[in-house]
């Protein structure tokens, strides 16, 4: 359970400093988590004084730049926005990471692990009888905890929330030692035009460009995690997932995945008039592992298909590795008219649940760069200028979030999450 928890959404910045003026000093001493989202009309000179507010909070604090929260409203996603989050001392741990994480992919390649003619010299010597699987899980092995994190216990550590640049696989790694806490990140919204930093990353006064900073909590209220992914529309019947290499997906009930993805879309009344020339890059293409729950089958994880091609019949999915073979999985497409509304959501819930038993909530969303890149000129359309949630802490960013959830005390493999409005989440009831 968190000390104070908000959302804040403001046409003006100054109208969030004013806002959290009023939280006291009481909490000066409390380890805080922020993020902070400014829009394409927000200036500089705002952004710097709210940054400013935001540290002067506590003495302790870690956060980072994100993108706007998704709402169906545009004038919303023209809004700056705050989250905080502020925790007991004796059950918060900040931290400061640096460990290294996998290289920026280059264009065009896949993830999966195949011989050829120009060996990349700062990849690993390959052989054939290697098992990829294994040498995927053991990458980022034996990295060591941020320091900060040494002495914690893993046995009472139950959730730790990160913010992180797209380097994110050395600490998921280092983070799998708390095999107990659900772990959820996110990655810092893309700063170059806003900061001149790629990542734009805040450990109490410091300010860096890259590695993570986070926080780990421990309490006697264990947190619920959940995840939702609006708008998603199966387009295919659940498959067993028979053959797999690296982030390929060869073979679903034995037949070919492109093959199979093609002739639903084909078959999709969206998409049919689309799918002449093949799978297009446009479509926002989804492969989810599903879980049973009261004879039901459920969302259980989901990545993004990157690309898939009839002819050789293998589909690469935006991880380092498939579902494992005998997974059951099923695919589906998120409509090009989605408009995710998040924000307008989590009001809708929160008003919903009034006056029943208190809960709060730490969600991060994935956004798309349509959502975080609205321009033109201001919305000047009457209506609320200032929005608070309270007990809830909401960040999204059009980079995605990573979730590596507590399953029967070990932790499941990272996962990215990154369609837009989707949204993973820790509650905590009081």
């Amino acid at each position: 359970m968190a000390l104070h928890m908000s959302t804040i959404v403001s046409r003006k910045p100054a109208d969030i400093v004013s806002h959290i003026s009023k939280l006291g000093s009481g909490l000066s001493s409390s380890p805080l988590l922020y993020t902070i989202s400014a829009s394409h009309h927000t200036e500089s000179s705002d952004l710097s004084n709210l940054v400013s507010s935001v540290k002067a909070l506590s003495s302790s604090s870690v956060g980072c730049l994100s993108a706007a929260i998704p709402s169906a409203r545009p004038s919303w996603q023209q809004y700056s926005a705050l989250s905080l989050a502020f925790f007991d001392s004796t059950h918060a741990t900040l931290f400061r990471s640096t460990i290294p994480g996998r290289k920026a992919a280059q264009v065009g390649r896949w993830h999966a692990m195949h011989k050829s003619e120009q060996q990349d010299p700062e990849a690993p010597q390959h052989r054939e009888d290697l098992n990829w699987e294994a040498a995927l899980s053991n990458a980022y092995q034996g990295q060591a905890l941020p320091s900060s994190l040494e002495g914690l216990s893993a046995d009472r550590t139950d959730s730790i929330l990160y913010l992180s640049d797209n380097a994110h696989e050395g600490l998921t790694s280092s983070l799998s030692k708390f095999s107990s806490a659900a772990k959820l990140g996110l990655i810092g919204s893309s700063t170059p035009f806003v900061t001149g930093r790629p990542y734009t990353l805040f450990h109490n006064d410091s300010i860096y460009s890259n590695g993570a900073v986070g926080i780990c909590l421990s309490s006697s209220t264990l947190p619920r995690t959940y995840a939702t992914f609006p708008g998603l529309e199966p387009i295919t019947r659940p498959m067993i997932v028979t053959s797999t290499e690296g982030n390929l997906v060869n073979a679903l009930d034995n037949a070919n995945p492109s093959g199979l993805l093609l002739r639903a879309i084909q078959n999709h009344p969206i998409t049919a008039s689309r799918s002449e020339q093949g799978i297009s890059s446009e479509l926002r293409l989804y492969m989810a592992t599903l879980k049973q729950n009261d004879g039901r089958h459920e969302l259980d994880q989901l990545f993004y298909i990157m690309s898939g091609d009839p002819s050789r019949g293998s589909i690469a999915l935006d991880t380092d590795a498939a579902p494992a073979e005998g997974s059951l999985v099923q695919m589906f497409l998120l409509p090009p008219s989605a408009t995710p509304d998040v924000l307008g959501e989590v009001r809708r819930q929160r008003a919903l649940n009034f006056g029943s038993r208190r809960t709060q909530n730490a969600a991060f969303v994935s956004t798309s760069l349509d959502d975080a890149d609205v321009l033109g000129v201001p919305d000047l359309s009457t209506g609320e200028d200032t929005v608070v949630l309270e007990d809830v802490f909401l960040a999204a960013s059009e980079n995605g979030c990573i979730v590596s959830r507590s399953v029967d005390g070990s932790s499941e493999r990272p996962w990215k999450c990154g369609v837009p409005g989707g949204m993973v989440g820790l509650q905590w009831a009081t």
